[in-house]
C-alpha cells in the first residue's frame, strides 16, 4: 500500500491539531504588516494577525513560499519514508506557491502530483480533507488525484468586505471603483472566478448583501445537497454570527464550521470581511 503524504500552504487553514493528526506537511506563507514580515502560524497566530490588521491593515501584504521552502518540504517527505505526495495549493492566480511546488517536485525522486485548487480558505481545505478520506478508504494514488482535480469547479467562496480600502491597495479593485463605491454607498459581493477574486454582485446596502448571501448559500445548499459549509470572519465575529444564525435557522441539519478567514485572504480583503464557503462533493 502506498504511503501517501499531503503538502499544503497555511492558506488552507489547518490547525496544529489537524496537522498532527494527518500525514500533512504545511509550508507557511508570509504576511507583512506595518513593515514587519511574519511567517504565518509560526511567528504570528491568526488571532494576533487580526489584531494587527485592525490597527495597521491598510497596506498589509503577503509573501509566498519560495522554491527553497518547497524543496525542503518535498525532501522532508521523502526522508520520512513516504512513497508519494499530493500537493494542493491556493489559486495560482494569486500566489506563486503552485509554480514553485511544481518546480520543487521535479527535484526530488518521489511520486508526486501538484494541484491548483484555484481558491483558498475553507473550500481549499475541504478538497484536501476529501482527498485524504478517499486515500484512507483505499483508493489508488491516481484515483485520489483525479478526485481532487475535479473539485475546483465545484468550490465557492463568497466574501463581503467591510470596506474597499484594502481591496484597492491590494489591487483587487481600482481606485476609481473604490471611490465611486464609497460615494454611492455601493456594497460588493466578491467571489472566485477562474482562480481570481472578482466582483460577483453589487448592492446598495449591507442589509441587501446579507440577504443576498443567505439566499445564494441556501440555493446551493438545496441544489447540491450540501451537508456542511463554513462561515469565516476577518475579525468581525458579530457579523459572522448573524450569518451562522440565519443559515442554521433555515437549515437546521446543516453543519456550519465557524472559522477565522485565513490571514493571507484577510490581507487582501481587509479587516471585517465575512465569507461563506463550500465544496460540492456529491455532483
Amino acid at each position: 500500500m502506498t504511503k501517501l503524504a499531503w503538502l499544503v500552504d497555511t492558506a488552507a487553514g489547518f490547525t496544529e491539531e489537524e496537522t498532527a493528526q494527518y500525514p500533512l506537511f504545511v509550508v507557511p506563507m508570509g504576511v507583512i504588516i506595518n513593515g514587519t514580515h511574519y511567517v504565518d502560524q509560526q511567528e504570528l497566530s491568526t488571532e494576533r494577525f487580526y489584531e494587527l490588521l485592525n490597527e495597521y491593515g491598510e497596506g498589509a501584504k503577503t509573501s509566498q513560499p519560495n522554491f527553497q521552502s518547497m524543496l525542503e518540504a518535498y525532501e522532508a517527505i521523502k526522508q520520512e519514508g513516504y512513497d508519494a505526495v499530493i500537493a494542493v495549493h491556493p489559486s495560482s492566480e494569486l500566489t506563486g506557491s503552485y509554480q514553485n511546488s511544481v518546480a520543487a517536485s521535479k527535484e526530488v525522486d518521489i511520486q508526486s502530483a501538484v494541484i491548483d485548487s484555484k481558491i483558498g480558505a475553507y473550500p481549499y481545505k475541504k478538497m484536501v480533507l476529501e482527498g485524504m478520506k478517499a486515500a484512507e478508504d483505499g483508493r489508488s494514488f491516481d484515483d485520489v488525484v483525479q478526485l481532487v482535480e475535479s473539485f475546483p469547479p465545484k468550490a465557492q467562496l463568497l466574501l463581503q468586505p467591510k470596506n474597499l480600502h484594502q481591496l484597492k491597495r491590494s489591487g483587487r479593485v481600482t481606485a476609481s471603483q473604490s471611490f465611486l463605491a464609497g460615494l454611492l454607498n455601493i456594497q460588493l459581493i466578491l467571489h472566485f472566478e477562474e482562480g481570481k477574486v472578482a466582483p460577483f454582485e453589487k448592492m446598495r446596502t449591507k442589509k441587501k448583501v446579507f440577504e443576498r448571501l443567505i439566499a445564494i448559500a441556501s440555493e446551493n445548499i438545496e441544489n447540491h445537497q450540501l451537508t456542511e459549509i463554513a462561515v469565516m470572519n476577518a475579525g468581525d465575529l458579530e457579523q459572522a454570527k448573524k450569518y451562522v444564525e440565519a443559515l442554521q435557522a433555515l437549515h437546521p441539519e446543516l453543519l456550519i464550521h465557524e472559522e477565522r478567514l485565513v490571514p493571507v485572504a484577510g490581507v487582501h480583503t481587509g479587516y471585517g470581511t465575512v465569507g461563506i464557503g463550500w465544496l460540492d462533493t456529491k455532483n
